[in-house]
């Protein structure tokens, strides 16, 4: 019990420095393998959804080895997925499946035997009234595989708990060093909102007065699939969409929101000689640096101070310090 508790604490301090470097994916991805180590499963299956009475939705996953077809297989029965019947009927609990005893239905059964599963546990953080739950599912394969003990659930349980507080904290986190009204939020390929939705909600929600629902304003779900920067100048808004390399096998999106500025209105070459500019170099020095001439620079900085409302290079470096 006292190495349990030890490796549990260890657990929740890496996860913890971890969330302040890594998004959301790199330190799920992490954890299950070590999780698949302290615990002791061979395989897993991991991400976030929603368990209803009607059935299970997911949002995002990823699998820890396994076969890449795993989750389309478990489609095909995930009607009869006994452990999230289970986590339905007592949420909060990890869920169990053994397949050579307790229940037992065809949908199990095979894919089990598809990919050798004896023994299976879920956990999933209940977060009553959200639409994306985080989970973890760990598998034990073999004829001689044993069951998870209370202990190992346990573990897993308060595992994922910890993670899922953890991959919050790695969204805010991403938010630091940047303007300090920025929001950084998670959502999968339909704009349906992971992690980050209610900050989202209290910072920006009057942008939308008619927005409702756990899926990003119509108006930014059209940005998915629009990598980059966008200035919405009638939201008064800079909204930056990607989909960093550690979130790629999930498929999810990164969108990072923060108020227009001024000099948001800089076209990028007019970004480029503020910051020059702005960091004490003469027109001659700005346009060797950028390799136009003189004159052009000149020009570019008449137009600069214009769409800053600035005269001098000291009200224009307190802008552009102010920005970057």
């Amino acid at each position: 019990m006292q190495d349990s508790l030890k490796q549990f604490s260890s657990f929740v301090s890496e996860v913890n420095d971890r969330a302040r470097v890594s998004d959301a994916e790199s330190l799920a991805r992490w954890a299950v393998s070590d999780l698949s180590q302290k615990i002791g499963f061979d395989c897993a299956w991991y991400g976030w959804a929603q368990v209803k009475p009607e059935g299970v939705e997911i949002h995002a996953n990823s699998t820890f080895n396994l076969p890449g077809e795993y989750y389309s297989n478990w489609c095909e029965i995930s009607e009869h997925d006994l452990l999230a019947a289970n986590i339905l009927e007592n949420p909060g609990k990890t869920a169990t499946y053994d397949r050579y005893s307790g229940a037992q239905n065809e949908g199990m059964a095979s894919l089990s035997d598809t990919f050798g599963l004896r023994k299976m546990a879920t956990a999933m953080y209940s977060r009553p009234g959200r639409v994306a739950s985080f989970y973890i599912s760990g598998y034990r394969s073999g004829k001689m595989a044993r069951a998870l003990s209370l202990g190992e659930l346990d573990f897993l349980q308060c595992s994922v708990d910890q993670l899922s507080s953890a991959m919050r904290l790695s969204a805010i986190e991403m938010d630091k060093n940047k303007h300090k009204n920025a929001v950084t939020i998670f959502v999968n390929k339909n704009g349906i909102g992971i992690l980050g939705l209610q900050n989202l909600r209290d910072k920006f929600g009057d942008f939308w007065p008619d927005w409702d629902g756990n899926r990003l304003p119509k108006y930014l779900r059209k940005l998915i699939n629009q990598p980059g920067e966008h200035v919405l100048v009638d939201h008064n808004l800079v909204v930056t969409c990607e989909a960093p390399p550690g979130l790629n096998e999930m498929g999810l999106r990164k969108f990072s929101l923060r108020p227009l500025t001024r000099f948001d209105m800089l076209t990028q070459r007019e970004r480029e000689v503020a910051l020059v500019l702005s960091a004490g170099k003469s027109h001659k020095e700005a346009a060797r640096l950028l390799g136009v001439a003189p004159a052009t620079i000149r020009n570019q900085t008449q137009s600069i101070y214009s769409k800053l409302e600035v005269d001098n290079r000291s009200n224009l470096a307190a802008i552009v310090n102010g920005f970057a």
